[in-house]
């Protein structure tokens, strides 16, 4: 299978967004786990607006294959599951009630196992009680993590998941697929390549600027930034000298950029302004920089030319006023400018 096949099964539109989906749980655990509470909320809203965006992407697709009928609801389960891990680790969550979502998640989980075992070529239906009690879950846990505990809500999310698991238990949602199944398909190493791996050392530096910026180590996140940008521009160069070019590699370049350039300065700005404004741009800007990657995955280029200023250049433009010692109060109109740069019809010449 190649990897324009594979990315075309996912979906070109939605392939980043699904990456996003399985790893911005582990920053908003990780944020929730540091006591960077409002930090927390915000990225724990913007997962669940890529979850919701997500969705729609989804219903007007409206096709279905069985690596999207895997990973899907995986995604909303990772996202809920950790968040009430974190939360009760951190006194914030009932340890039953955990245990609870923890443990219907588990007994699903297994049972689809068993019966791709039984028969690999399945496709999962997630029926509609369990997608509106995931919402539920969601909301209870944001409840929680703000420091609200409502257990009348509580108590309602876990009636919807105990209504969820018995119609799941006893209503088939799979069905027998006719073509050959994706997961013999998929080989990762034919998906990932030697420009692949540069691009997860851009990743790799967006998220060691994230940990540095939860430690108050500022001077180094910030040269994590800027290492990210060196490693987004040699992975098309060394891509150029290979060769070798896919939407695999275009997917996984947005996602690594969404981390370095997107969530790394949000949440470095997060950590330096806390004002009432500052926080609605930041995630502002956060929101810009996952719209802008998204139309940019769907763009076909002329003459070198995209619309919307390049979210790479954030890893430059945020370090370089932090080094120049900009006064902090001033970042919010900056990140704004940013943003609205990000998501404009202007004409950018491509730089990398």
């Amino acid at each position: 299978m190649s990897k324009n096949n594979f990315v075309n099964k996912l979906g070109k539109r939605r392939l980043t967004l699904l990456m996003l989906r399985l790893l911005l749980p582990f920053i908003v655990s990780l944020l929730i786990y540091a006591s960077r509470k409002e930090l927390a909320v915000y990225l724990f809203i913007l997962t669940a607006f890529v979850s919701f965006f997500d969705g729609l992407l989804a219903k007007r697709n409206n096709k279905s294959n069985q690596l999207r009928s895997i990973l899907d609801p995986f995604a909303d389960k990772l996202f809920v599951n950790l968040a009430a891990f974190v939360l009760f680790y951190k006194g914030m969550f009932p340890f039953w009630a955990m245990i609870v979502f923890l443990a219907k998640d588990a007994f699903v989980i297994i049972g689809a196992l068993f019966v791709l075992i039984k028969n690999a070529k399945v496709v999962f239906k997630t029926n509609v009680i369990d997608k509106v009690s995931v919402f539920i879950q969601l909301f209870t846990l944001f409840v929680f993590l703000i420091g609200k505990p409502d257990y009348v809500l509580l108590w309602f999310s876990i009636l919807l998941l105990s209504v969820s698991f018995i119609v799941t238990l006893f209503r088939s949602g799979v069905r027998v697929v006719k073509y050959k199944t994706d997961l013999e398909e998929i080989r990762f190493t034919r998906l990932v390549k030697l420009p692949d791996l540069v691009t997860f050392f851009n990743m790799f530096m967006g998220l060691l600027s994230v940990l540095f910026t939860i430690k108050g180590e500022y001077y180094l996140a910030i040269a994590a930034m800027f290492l990210a940008v060196v490693f987004d521009y040699f992975d098309g160069k060394v891509a150029r000298w290979t060769k070798r070019h896919g939407d695999f590699g275009k997917q996984l370049d947005s996602l690594s950029d969404t981390i370095s350039f997107g969530v790394a300065p949000a949440v470095l700005g997060f950590t330096l302004v806390k004002t009432n404004v500052a926080v609605i741009v930041f995630a502002l800007f956060l929101f810009a920089g996952v719209l802008r990657l998204a139309r940019y995955n769907i763009m076909e280029f002329s003459n070198g030319e995209f619309a919307g200023m390049p979210i790479t250049v954030n890893g430059v433009i945020i370090p370089l006023i932090y080094l120049c010692h900009v006064p902090y109060f001033v970042y919010p109109y900056i990140y704004l400018l940013l943003a609205i740069l990000m998501i404009s019809p202007l004409k950018f010449k491509k730089m990398f």
